[in-house]
């Protein structure tokens, strides 16, 4: 199987509490154990940026469902690319809910995430994928 990964932001519809998030990351979770998808989900203020890794029709087919979700809007692809391996292998949905303090603590820090709308990250994959990366050992809930 040819793996892939996929990335891309939203915004929220709702105020999400630490509880909805919580339940939200269960329900992918327990999805993308079926699927054989494995990921990041980082958090802001209202801003999504997910990574999805697996097959290609897999992560495409659940990128048009999340794309179709209420919950949030302006969803915008960063990037799709295959991959020799995955990033987030240990995750069927690894979480970190982003605030500056985290930010400020990152390694060559910048305002990536300081300033998050689907516009910003248009033309800025490479930092979306340094900043998925650094969360990678990082992982809560």
């Amino acid at each position: 199987m040819s793996l892939h990964c996929l990335v891309y932001v939203s915004l929220a519809n709702q105020e999400m509490s630490d509880d909805h998030l919580k339940s939200m990351l269960q329900k992918a979770r327990a999805k993308n154990e079926t699927l054989d998808i494995t990921g990041m989900l980082l958090y802001r203020d209202g801003f999504f940026m997910q990574a999805l890794e697996g097959a290609l029709k897999d992560i495409e087919a659940l990128f048009d469902t999340i794309s179709k979700d209420a919950r949030h809007r302006d969803v915008l692809l960063v990037y799709k690319k295959p991959i020799k391996e995955r990033g987030f292998e240990k995750w069927t949905m690894g979480f970190n809910k982003v605030d500056s303090k985290t930010l400020e603590c990152l390694d060559g820090f910048c305002d990536f995430m300081a300033r998050p709308t689907p516009e910003f990250f248009k033309y800025r994959a490479s930092e979306a994928e340094a900043l998925l990366d650094e969360f990678k050992h990082q992982i809560f809930f």
